[in-house]
């Protein structure tokens, strides 16, 4: 577990939230910063049933051949597979790309490639690193020297990742109202929308926050002229400040995937709750 509070803000817009991190220095901690705000989500939605095995539910699904897959055959990493994995940079966003590859057998009835990984959600994408983990290490992850809130006292857990919540889209369209009366229909981002959105190593955070507005903005509406706009990266600039936040505080909200960001357990000595906010990164610190 990360010493360290690594954020990414992309609710104000501004650099209150946390050291900056630059995704040529440490593209993972950029990743995993912002699989952090994508699982930090408390809306209503169907919640999958847990991983078992190696044929695994994801949260979401994706098209293959015509029809919805919504599992996948996932495999424990072998030694061999920690050989690939140790030749790709650590801190790159290439290294969960490798992982899926090797650990990720097929998508419904379909065997996996690279282009067919990043089309999923970025929620499945978590789903299935999770499941890979859980395949090749077990389920228990121990946590050491977490400070208890409530006493201060520095104490060691142990949590089971085969309890974590698997999290479906929310029910209903996706779509928030805008402050002129018009309405920005959404999506939530998939592996090439990470891609996209931490290629640009110099962005600031409202920069960043373009990049992703951009990509999961599908149409804005005006019901009253009968006008459809098209999402853009100039649709994204053009929109209020407010109404930038309004959404980026929908796709956090309710994002969909495990919710890793929620975990918390009762430290017995003194009664009060611990919160234990894991990324993905966090799980796979034994490679």
């Amino acid at each position: 577990m990360s010493t360290e509070q690594l954020t990414y803000n992309w609710n104000f817009d501004d650099k209150a939230a946390g050291p900056a991190i630059n995704p040529a220095e440490n593209a993972t901690a950029a990743s995993s910063a912002m699989q952090q705000v994508l699982a930090n989500s408390a809306g209503p939605a169907p919640t999958p049933p847990l991983p078992s095995g190696s044929q695994v539910p994801i949260p979401v699904g994706i098209e293959v051949g015509g029809t919805l897959a919504c599992d996948a055959e996932i495999r424990e990493l072998t030694g061999a597979d920690e050989e690939q994995l140790s030749k790709v940079n650590r801190n790159s966003v290439r290294f969960f790309d490798k992982l899926l590859q090797l650990g990720v057998v097929s998508l419904g009835s379909e065997s996996v490639t690279p282009a067919l990984l990043k089309s999923l959600y970025v929620a499945d994408r978590d789903a299935l690193m999770l499941a890979i983990r859980i395949a090749t290490f077990g389920a228990e992850l121990e946590l050491v020297g977490v400070r208890c809130p409530g006493c201060e006292e520095l104490v060691d857990f142990t949590v089971d990742l085969s309890t974590v919540e698997l999290r479906g889209l929310p029910v209903g369209e996706t779509q928030v109202e805008l402050r002129d009366g018009r309405w920005a229909h959404l999506r939530f981002p998939t592996g090439e929308d990470q891609e996209h959105i931490l290629a640009a190593v110099d962005a600031t955070s409202a920069e960043t926050n373009t990049a992703l507005l951009e990509r999961c903005i599908t149409y804005i509406e005006s019901p009253a002229a009968g006008i459809r706009v098209p999402g853009s990266a100039d649709v994204a600039r053009r929109l209020g400040i407010a109404d930038r936040r309004t959404i980026l505080m929908y796709l956090a909200d309710n994002a969909p995937g495990p919710q890793l960001m929620s975990l918390s357990t009762e430290h017995e000595a003194c009664g009060e709750e611990v919160p234990l906010p894991l990324t993905v990164a966090d799980i796979f610190l034994d490679l």
